[in-house]
């Protein structure tokens, strides 16, 4: 997902970039007991069959699709936001919150777009500063990658547009 806003009394502009989220915690939860359920009854019938080897690998098994739900979900937190001004180009990333800023100045920086070799592979979206290399948008689709390439272009050119004009 990508949200541009713009300030145009600033010339500031913020790109808020988030994966897709196919589920919410809740559903989630709903996924994980029904999984819990069938499971450990099964377990439990078997245990009073005189199978009681499988009652523990039942409870194994349950609490590695909690783990494997849980970190799929909490990566589908990830955001990275890039802010724009005239000077500066800021790219904060981390999980429900900023957990590493990145600041350049924005006229050393360029936009760098890595394309595969191969069809299968997805392209890169790279910011480059004096040597420093940040991917962004990983996890966009392809889709979302070539809109936030032509939105950002945009936004390069109308910084550049203001600056002719000014001087």
């Amino acid at each position: 997902m990508i949200k541009i806003e713009s300030n145009k009394e600033n010339n500031t502009h913020r790109i808020l970039l988030r994966p897709n989220r196919s589920t919410s915690w809740r559903l989630s939860l709903f996924f994980i007991g029904f999984i819990a359920v069938t499971c450990l009854s099964i377990g439990i019938a078997f245990a009073f069959l005189g199978a009681t080897l499988i009652l523990p690998f039942a409870g194994l098994e349950v609490l590695f699709v909690s783990i494997c739900v849980y970190l799929v979900l909490r990566n589908s937190y990830r955001q990275e936001v890039i802010i724009m001004t005239q000077d500066k180009l800021r790219i904060e990333s981390g999980i429900g919150k900023s957990e590493k800023i990145i600041e350049y100045f924005r006229m050393w920086s360029y936009l760098l777009v890595e394309r595969p070799s191969h069809p299968w592979y997805p392209a890169h979206i790279v910011v480059t500063s004096k040597g420093d290399r940040v991917p962004v948008g990983d996890f966009l689709t392809d889709d979302e990658k070539e809109e936030l390439v032509v939105s950002l272009e945009t936004i390069i050119d109308s910084f550049n547009k203001d600056r002719i004009i000014s001087d």
